[in-house]
């Protein structure tokens, strides 16, 4: 079986992140502890900001472009998205992907 690569997409990127805020529950405080959940509430605005922007929408009040490409670098290496042996076998694949899509928009971002 080949391993085919599909090509990252501003859209698919935009939908992984989706996908990941709904995966790590970010937008609901009780799943985290009640001191980690400001900054994964900080995390979460930055994440639809970018999702926005991939998607070609504004970010409203967001931070510039690059600021947000900082932001979310900064979350990659905090929940050690960048370390799939922090991740369970099960979720790898997926995490993996996310990763891909969160590079693709830390460049996006970057111009």
């Amino acid at each position: 079986m080949k391993n085919i690569m599909v090509q990252m997409t501003s859209k698919k990127a935009a939908d992984l992140l989706d996908q990941w805020i709904v995966f790590l529950d970010m937008d609901n405080p009780k799943a985290w502890d009640h001191d980690e959940y400001p900054y994964i509430k900080e995390s979460l605005g930055v994440v639809r900001s970018v999702v926005k922007l991939l998607r070609g929408k504004g970010a409203g009040k967001a931070p510039g472009k690059k600021e947000l490409a900082e932001l979310l670098n900064e979350f990659i290496e905090e929940i050690a998205l960048d370390d799939e042996q922090e991740w369970e076998k099960e979720n790898r694949a997926f995490v993996q992907e996310v990763h891909e899509a969160a590079k693709f928009a830390v460049r996006f971002l970057r111009g």
